[in-house]
């Protein structure tokens, strides 16, 4: 059996390859994850933006840094045993869907009401998609909604401070906002993997609802972030204390 690179009472973290280290691992009741998104372009530099929106945020060409596909499905797949949560964008939102068409349950928008605006000649992209998959009864899938208007996290004079910076610049160019990921855990399913779990979002949501939860990431530096945040809340990075000892003090 694979050791854990961070293990807590409910929680643990693998550092590695998510197909090599899912096999080994025992199933669980529901997939929530944020994979690399297929077809995404990036490399732009937000330095420039007017009126400091998205401040010195960066953003990056995922697919061509972390080799995005959806080799990841089937495996993940075998492993759920009643359902599964998936992010995605426009440009792969027909691909992934298709991937798992017989257990297709919804497809819910996320609205990003605060994302920048285009700095291309393209329309101003507000929302990202969750498919729902469902395998197995066990879940309340009733509680879920179809649409979710939630802030994006931003860096800069918009952000929320839930974005982890460091140098001004945002330590992943993909972290998601914790409410939003509550909400998605409302079904109750008492264990959870994400098998590209970044900086630890999901596991900070299920640890704060009581759940099990096991996290896959490749980069260890986002292993390491993900350690901080679970054990000392949602830390910033830019003005160096939590999002609780901001919660404490007011």
């Amino acid at each position: 059996m694979i050791k854990p690179y961070y293990e807590e009472p409910g929680i643990q973290i693998f550092l590695g390859d998510c197909l090599e280290i899912m096999p080994q691992l025992e199933p669980v009741d529901l997939v929530l994850t944020d994979p690399p998104y297929v077809g995404l372009k990036g490399g732009v530099n937000f330095d420039k933006l007017p009126h400091g929106v998205a401040g010195r945020d960066e953003s990056f060409s995922v697919g061509d840094l972390w080799g995005a596909s959806l080799n990841w499905v089937p495996v993940a797949w075998d492993l759920c045993q009643k359902g599964m949560l998936a992010f995605c964008s426009f440009h792969f939102v027909d691909e992934l869907g298709l991937s798992l068409k017989s257990y297709k349950l919804a497809l819910i928008t996320w609205h990003k009401r605060s994302s920048p605006p285009s700095i291309n000649n393209v329309p101003h992209y507000s929302t990202e998609f969750i498919w729902v998959f469902k395998k197995q009864p066990g879940l309340t899938w009733r509680k879920l909604k179809t649409f979710y208007n939630i802030l994006g996290l931003s860096a800069g004079c918009v952000s929320t401070g839930e974005r982890i910076t460091k140098n001004k610049k945002s330590v992943h160019p993909t972290q998601k906002p914790l409410a939003l990921f509550r909400q998605l855990l409302l079904i109750n399913p008492n264990t959870i993997l994400d098998p590209f779990m970044g900086t630890g979002t999901t596991l900070v949501a299920a640890k704060e609802l009581g759940r099990k939860c096991i996290g896959i990431e490749i980069e260890q530096k986002y292993c390491d972030i993900a350690i901080d945040r679970l054990r000392q809340g949602v830390f910033n990075f830019q003005e160096g204390q939590t999002v609780n000892d901001k919660r404490n003090r007011s």
